[in-house]
Parts: structure tokens; sequence; C-alpha cells
């Protein structure tokens, strides 16, 4: 408010600094725009914020203010700190520090306002008799000099009943404030009547100013201008902000001092001084936190009498666009570059933007740019490719096709088949890009014609395979119907030798000792060939019992006998006494007298053969056969163990043998858990066998061991199997050992009676239909309650996962069908 005659000082509340900053602002602007002096005694904030205020849009010249007036600015703490003596202002010193810069004010005749806060300082302190006392000068300074003035306080400062009644709220209107002293005379009424109006239009021009500053202070749009030497003379909000800089920090500073790009503003201001208007003009400005911000203008100048006077700017931020033109153009490098074949179409034509070499290549086709793919490739319409493309581009949905086969036309009008593996992209989310496809193809055409070879290799493999299998089979069913067959005649030859022996006839005994011998060797190939036959299908089974070595041995020796006495060997034989072996006797028999009759066909007549039989380390059994005969070559010791393999023969066929005994050897020593080796230092310098045998058999074989099962107590046993002779002989052997056995094929029928059996022992197969093993051991056990009963599986499958699985199923025993008399005796007893 402005002073005036009253002694009672007055003062303004104000509740935030905008409305007091603007009225100050008003309040000083009349006076500069009437070419008069405004004093601004405040704070420094409150100084910067009245200075952005007062400077308008800038000056269209350099150095100059846009105001034709003069602004006198004091700093509020220090001129108070300047007259305050003992917390009370001076008044010989408040006359030295704000009378003396007034009077020079003054002197001018021109208009004087004065905006001071130091009674506001005041009040904040606490110091009101101070701040009355300071009101009392400025009263006493106004009676001497012409200015009004305008000061005032927040609202929050003083408190209610604190405030000396000095300080009453007055809500003053600025055009209220009137000079101490006018010094004129009384205007005539027209004149007072000319001043009114002029004073409306003046408040409606600073009205529409104000509105207009506001507009562009608080435009979204960064705005600056610039004076034609480069010095920047107003800035908006939106542009400090984008840059992190204050008003202090832009205004007044080199334009070069924010540009990054030396030449594109020495560019821009070339083009500008010249009259040209710049659009989207991309440039780069650098931050207060040192980041780089690129941006776009909009700029042209303003010019007087030719000379560029200023330039009004805008300026858009275009760092989210300059990312995306950057990661396009880094899109469209790495297609170009790709190590694949890579195309990009644009549009709903789907026109060719780029194509890279490898593509270009793959088609036979250059110069693809601004072509559709259907101009390009018009072999390819209503194709799969064109389908595919077109509905990747509407669906905007990616596509992937491993083999596409296509047709390509070469440069040279020929037409070759190829196959594609390719991936559709859509560009479907890139701002300001258009809509469009990537395809990224590879060429698998080799890899096509390669797998098909190879398809077609496995598949003429799998043929021969099942015909190879089928004549093994029919190989081993053909053998085992020869051994069957032969053993028919047989029979009553050697019942018809045995008669004759039986009455004495001695007529004929050399013949009949010849027939003997041929008949027994005829008998010993029969039995070979139904053993390998077995062999070949797994089912050679092994009886096995604690034995005394010589009598497997000895067993051996008399089978091989008449051959090794025919051809005249001296045999030899070493056995360590009191040797006890765990096997099957009977085949360990077999393999022995395989390896002498072995010896004895391939040594020349009245040769040596050994046998020898002993410990070889620890737990080990070792059985070796030697012969000074014609040997083995090298590559024939991994071969002669071989079905059918005969090593080279006389032409009489003096050896004899069908190449099956050191086949059978080799399985049923395997099927002990042992091993067996053949070695010789070379043609005609004779061979060795050895068999090597874990004196406690871990065979193949090793649980089918031959021993009487004890006894077990009687149980009730529930059996349920799908396949009825397989349930009704378990049964039936189960009843043998004096069990109450019920047998069912149904898993339903087994539990609609579980509750009136109340078995002990549960066996179940597995492979049920409908509810499998597993299901119906949970329904039996959720039936029988507390009731203990033991389940036992019972399966076609004996992989160990599938023992584990029965054992997390509550199962006390896994069975592998078939099982064994053996396994039934023992089933009840090997339960826990």
């Amino acid at each position: 408010m402005a002073a005036a005659h009253a002694a009672a000082p007055s003062i303004r509340f104000y509740d935030t600094d905008a409305v007091l900053l603007d009225e100050a602002a008003d309040f000083v602007d009349a006076a500069l725009r009437a070419g008069g002096t405004g004093v601004v005694i405040a704070t420094p904030p409150h100084v910067a914020q009245l200075r952005r205020r007062l400077a308008g849009f800038g000056s269209s010249t350099s150095g100059a203010s846009w105001f034709p007036g003069r602004l006198v600015v004091l700093d509020a703490e220090e001129t108070l700190a300047a007259f305050m003596v003992d917390g009370q202002p001076d008044p010989q010193r408040f006359r030295d520090s704000v009378g003396a810069p007034l009077a020079a004010a003054c002197a001018g005749g021109g208009v004087v306002h004065a905006f001071a806060e130091m009674v506001a300082l005041l009040c904040a302190r606490g110091q009101y008799e101070a701040g009355v006392r300071l009101e009392q000068l400025w009263d006493a300074l106004g009676d001497e000099l012409c200015f009004s003035l305008f000061h005032a306080c927040p609202t929050q400062t003083p408190a209610d009943d604190g405030v000396p009644a000095a300080f009453a709220h007055k809500p003053a209107q600025q055009e209220d404030a009137a000079p101490v002293r006018d010094g004129h005379e009384q205007h005539t009424s027209q004149l007072e009547a000319e001043i009114a109006r002029r004073r409306e239009a003046e408040q409606t021009l600073r009205r529409r100013e104000k509105e207009f500053a506001d507009f562009v202070e608080n435009a979204a749009e960064g705005l600056h201008r610039v004076a034609g030497d480069g010095i920047i003379l107003w800035a908006n909000r939106a542009e400090l902000q984008m840059l992190g800089y204050t008003w202090e920090e832009y205004v007044g500073h080199h334009i070069a001092d924010f540009h990054v790009d030396a030449p594109v503003l020495e560019s821009i201001l070339g083009k500008l001084a010249s009259g040209e208007t710049l659009y989207d003009q991309p440039a780069r400005l650098r931050c207060k936190d040192g980041s780089i911000r690129h941006v776009v203008i909009h700029s042209n100048g303003y010019f007087d009498d030719g000379e560029l006077r200023y330039t009004r700017c805008f300026t858009r931020d275009a760092t989210e666009r300059h990312q995306r033109d950057a990661a396009l153009a880094q899109r469209d490098r790495m297609l170009l570059n790709a190590p694949v074949a890579a195309a990009l179409l644009m549009g709903p034509e789907l026109r060719f933007r780029l194509a890279n070499r490898r593509y270009c290549e793959l088609v036979g086709r250059d110069a693809l740019e601004t072509l559709s793919f259907a101009e390009a490739f018009p072999e390819w319409r209503g194709s799969e490719m064109m389908r595919l493309l077109e509905q990747a581009y509407r669906s905007g949905a990616p596509v992937a096709v491993e083999e596409l086969r296509v047709e390509l036309a070469r440069a040279d009008g020929s037409v070759e088949e190829g196959f594609l593996k390719f991936s559709l992209e859509p560009l479907t989310d890139t701002p300001g890009e258009e809509q469009g496809v990537i395809l990224v193809a590879v060429d698998v055409t080799e890899q096509v014609r390669s797998r098909r070879s190879l398809e077609r290799a496995h598949a003429e493999r799998e043929q021969l395979l099942d015909e190879l299998t089928a004549a093994n089979r029919t190989k081993d069913e053909f053998l085992a119907m020869l051994g069957h067959e032969l053993r028919n005649p047989l029979s009553p030859i050697v019942t018809a030798l045995q008669l004759m022996r039986m009455r004495g006839e001695g007529g004929a005994l050399r013949e009949r000792e010849i027939i003997e011998r041929q008949v027994e060797h005829l008998v010993r190939l029969v039995d070979d060939l139904l053993d390998v036959a077995r062999a070949t299908r797994g089912q050679v089974e092994l009886k096995f019992e604690q034995v005394d070595l010589d009598a497997p041995l000895a067993k051996a020796v008399e089978m091989a006998s008449p051959l090794l006495e025919q051809r005249g060997h001296r045999l030899s034989v070493e056995i360590e006494p009191g040797l006890r072996w765990e096997g099957d006797p009977m085949r360990l028999a077999q393999v022995v007298s395989n390896l002498l009759t072995n010896a004895a066909r391939y040594t020349e007549p009245g040769g040596e053969v050994a046998l020898r039989a002993g410990r070889d380390g620890d737990g080990w059994l070792r059985i070796g056969v030697s012969d000074n005969g014609i040997g083995l070559a090298p590559e024939m010791l991994t071969q002669v163990f071989g079905l059918f393999f005969q090593g080279k023969r006389s032409v009489d066929r003096s050896e004899g043998g069908l190449g099956i005994g050191l086949a059978l050897v080799k399985n049923i020593v395997e099927l002990h858990g042992g091993k067996v080796e053949a070695s010789s230092c070379g043609p005609g310098q004779g061979s060795q066998f050895v068999v090597r045998l874990p004196l406690r058999s871990t065979g193949a074989g090793a649980g089918t061991a031959i021993e009487p099962a004890p006894a077990a107590p009687h149980k009730r046993i529930m059996v349920v199997d799908d396949n009825a002779d397989a349930a009704e002989t378990l049964g039936l052997l189960l009843k043998a050992h004096g069990h109450q056995v019920e047998v069912f094929n149904d898993p339903l029928q087994a539990l609609s009676a579980v509750t009136r059996i109340q078995p002990d022992i549960a066996v179940l197969d597995i492979g049920l239909p409908g509810m499998d093993g597993y299901q119906l051991a949970r329904s039996l056990r959720a039936l029988l309650g507390a009731h203990p009963c033991r389940l036992v599986a019972l399966s076609g499958y004996g992989q160990a996962a599938d023992r584990q699985r029965s054992g997390e199923a509550g199962f006390e025993q896994y069975l592998v069908k078939p099982i064994s008399p053996d396994q039934v005796a023992r089933l009840a007893l090997a339960l826990p």
C-alpha cells in the first residue's frame, strides 16, 4: 500500500508469495512504463522473481531494458542491517541508506514507486516495535519526498494476540497508491476524465499483456528469445525445465554455451540472419546435468530496418524420436548385414524397403527396393508364401515355417525346387512407422534333401533289419524244428542198439560200436543245435548248485573222449583238489567238452591237448584248454566265438563241426557272470581257450538255483491277473504249497470279495485293464482298513524305475513274469 500522511503506519498482509509478487510487479511496472523509477528493496529470491516478471519477453536489443524507466534494486537484509542500531532503526542511518536513493530518484521529476520488505523482515523476527518505528520513518520520509510506497507482511507471521494495533489488515488497492505530495495544482474535470480513461486503457493493456505473458510462460512447448548477437533474452518454464537450468543460469548467456555442435549452430544463425524460417531443425543441447538432449527447433527472426533484432524459437524435445530413428536405422543396418537372407516389406502392398545381399542371392533378383512383393515375384501370386505374408501383415501375429517348398526362378530362366525356413515378424507397434513385415529366410534345400536321403536310408535299413530279424527268427525256428525232428529217428536207433547190447549179439560188434559212436556224436550235434536256438532267443535256463569241480570236468572229459581217442591225441588233466564251485554243472560240462572237442578237431592226429583248472585270484575259477594244433590268426581271435564261424578248412573237411560250439560256450559262460578268451601265437602254433568264472555265481540265472524251499505258514492269498491261464496256474501252484487261494481276473470282482476273504497276501498284476495294480492296491487298503495285507506286484516289466515305483506304492515284493515254481514256493516265506 502507498505511504500516507497519517501518523499511524499501515501494512498489507498476504497469503502467498505469488499474490504479493504479482501486485508488487504491477506496482513497480507502472512507474517503469511511465518513464519513472522503480525502487525494489527485497530479499534475493523475491528480487529474482520480480526481475523475471518485469523482464517481459526481453529486450529486442542487447544490453537495454524494454521499459523506458529505471529500476533500482537493493537487498532488503543488507539495507536493514545498515540502519539498525541496538534493535531499533536509526533515523539518520535510515536517511543515508534509504532516503538518499529515493531522493536521487525523485530528483528526476518522474513518478517513483518503491516496494520494500524490511518491515516484513522485522515482523518475521518478532521485532514489532522496531517495525512500527520503521513505518514512522517511512512517513517522515514521505513528508519530504514525492514517491509511492508498497510494502507488505505475510499473514502467518504475526500471532493474533501479539501484533501491535498499528499493523491492521487493510486490503489497499494499488490504484489508491498516491504520492505523499504531488506538488501540482488542481486539474480541470475534463483533464481528470481523460486521465481516468487512459488509466483504464493502460489497465486493460496490462491485463492482456499479463494473460499473454502467462500463456507463453506456461506453454507446454519450450520457447526462448535470442538477440541478434546470440544472447538469450528470455525463456519460458518449459524450456528451462527441459534443460534443467534456472532463469539466471540460462537467460543472459550466449546460445552457443548450450549447443553441442558448433557447426550446426553456425548454420542455424546464418539461416536466420538471412531471413530463412526453420522447421524441424535438429540440434543437440547440453543440459545442466551434463546430458545431451536431442531437440528440433522452429524459428524465424524479427528485423528492424533490415537488421536482425531477435529470433523467436520453439524448442521441442526430440530425444525419444531420435532414439526411435536410431533404433530403426540400427534395425535396417542389422538386416542389411545379417548372415541370413532378410528383407523389410512395408505397407499394405508389401513393398520392399530393403533386401540384403543374401536375400537377393537366394531369390536370384536384384534392385527389389520400392517393388511390391507381387511385382517382384509374379510367379508367387496366390502361393503359400504370399498367403503367409498377407496373414502376418493383417493379423499382426508372427509366422514361422520350418520348411516351405518354393520354386525359385533363376537368372537363366530355369526354375529350381527349393525349401526355405523362414519367419515373418510384423511391425505394428512402432510409433510414426508404417506397418510392415520383416522377412528372414534360410535356404534349407540341402538339409531337406539330406534328411530325405537319410529317411530313405533309414527306411531301407529298417526294412532290412525286419527282413534279417524275420530270417533270424525263421532260422531259430528251423534249428529248433530240426533238432526235434532229428531226435525222433535217433530215439529208436539208440533203443535198438541198447537191445542189441542186452541180447549179447556179437556177430556185428565192430559195426555196432561204430554206430554207437556216430549216434552219440549225432546226439551231441542235436543238443547243440537246440541249445544254440534257445541261446539266441535268451531261453537258456541254468540250474545252480554247489558241486565239487571234479564232477563236471570228469563228465566233460568223458563226453570228449571218443573224438580224442579217434584222433589219437594225448590228454593231460590237472584239477586243483577240493575246489567247490556254484553254478550249473551240466552246462559247465557242456562248455569244457565243447572246448576239448574243438581242440581235438583242429589238432593233427597224435597231438597234445591239456585241461587245467584252479583258483584265479580271490573268488574266481580259471579253466584252460590248450593244444598244439593249427592255431589261430590274430584277426580270428575276436571272430572265433561268432555263431556258425569256421576257420579255414581242408578239402575233405576232416575237422567237422557246424561252427556253433564256441558260440554256445560264450553264451553259457556269460550267463554265469564270467568270460572266455582265445589266444594263439599264430597259425601252426596251437591255441588256448581260457574260461574265468566266479566261484559263487553272479550270472543272469543265479536266481534260479533249485534248493528246497522251507515250509511256509499257510496264508490266505488273493491273486488278481487278467490273464486267466497265468492266474489259474499260479493259484494251483500256491494251493499245492498248502495256501488258501482265490483267483480273480477282474479287479472290480476282487474289490467286491476282499472284505469276505480278508487276505494275508495279495498278488496283483500291475497291468490290469481299467484299473491298474497301483489303483487296486490303494482301494484294497482302504477297504481292509486295519487288517494287515501284504502286497506283491506281478509285472512283465523289470526296470529299476518300475521296482522303485512299486516300493513307493507299498508293494513289499516285485516279481517279473514269468515266475518260476521255486519263486512261487518262496512267495509267502520271503515276505517280512
